[in-house]
């Protein structure tokens, strides 16, 4: 299947206008120096790091039998974050081969819960849903009040609460830089944690390999409930955010799958 990505890849990279439209804004920023050809190198290895995603996506759905193996840094910094009992917020990105990599956290035997845009009649399936488990229980984002009483009652059990923090679609938002720019991103997940006296734990996934991963933790941090302004508290925790994803994005260019102009919002 990673074989028959290249040609595919290749061809779409070279045909399509819209592709090189959504990612520009990306990669202009994080590669100021490069020409228009370096530009269309840089779209055709994003492309194809996210095919190849979506192919083990599709493997560990389809064969019971198939397993990544890996590494997670600093495992237990959120070992110790659940030992609190005050629950954790882990925060995501759309980054590396995040969803199967997450299937791992049902070793810290604790219940884990997604907050996510979940439709069920989707033809794209996770590979959970084609493997018929289900790694942690989903709270649906559609839900009442955007699922956020669900995600309370889960924190205050101990649980982990699952939220991805790189896209805002509607809510509350703080406007931070993220590689050199003004970008919007949401905050309803640091109100969370605050309210319930929680940490936050910002996880990303990166491939590393055929058939191989890592989770890091780049941050550990506990929003305030009270003392200072909600809006600047909530700003402060948008721009740790941030920040630990330039970082990541420094390392690991091509396995961020934003194909929006987040800067234009």
């Amino acid at each position: 299947a990673y074989f028959f990505l290249y040609p595919v890849i290749f061809i779409y990279v070279l045909c399509s206008r819209k592709i090189h439209r959504v990612t520009a804004p990306y990669f202009t920023r994080r590669f100021p120096a490069h020409n228009w050809l370096e530009l269309r190198l840089d779209v055709f290895k994003n492309v194809l790091s996210f095919g190849k995603v979506l192919v083990d996506r599709g493997w560990m759905g389809f064969n019971r039998k198939a397993e990544l193996a890996g590494t997670f840094n600093d495992s237990e910094k959120l070992r110790k974050a659940i030992n609190g009992g005050k629950g954790v917020v882990i925060l995501l990105a759309h980054v590396g081969n995040w969803q199967t990599c997450l299937a791992q956290l049902k070793a810290l035997n604790v219940d884990v819960h997604s907050l996510m845009e979940f439709d069920e009649k989707r033809v794209s399936k996770h590979f959970f849903e084609l493997r018929g488990e289900m790694p942690f229980k989903i709270i649906n984002v559609h839900g009442y009040l955007g699922g956020m009483i669900e995600a309370t009652a889960a924190l205050q059990k101990g649980n982990i609460v699952l939220m991805m923090a790189d896209r805002l679609h509607e809510g509350r938002h703080a406007t931070v830089k993220f590689l050199g720019n003004d970008v919007r991103l949401p905050v309803a997940a640091y109100h969370l944690a605050a309210m319930a006296e929680a940490p936050v734990v910002i996880l990303f996934a990166a491939k590393t390999g055929r058939k191989s991963y890592e989770l890091s933790i780049s941050d550990i941090f506990c929003p305030e409930k009270s003392g200072r302004e909600k809006q600047e508290e909530l700003q402060r925790c948008a721009q740790r955010f941030s920040t630990a994803l330039e970082k990541y994005v420094e390392r690991s260019p091509y396995q961020w799958y934003n194909f929006f102009d987040i800067w234009s919002q």
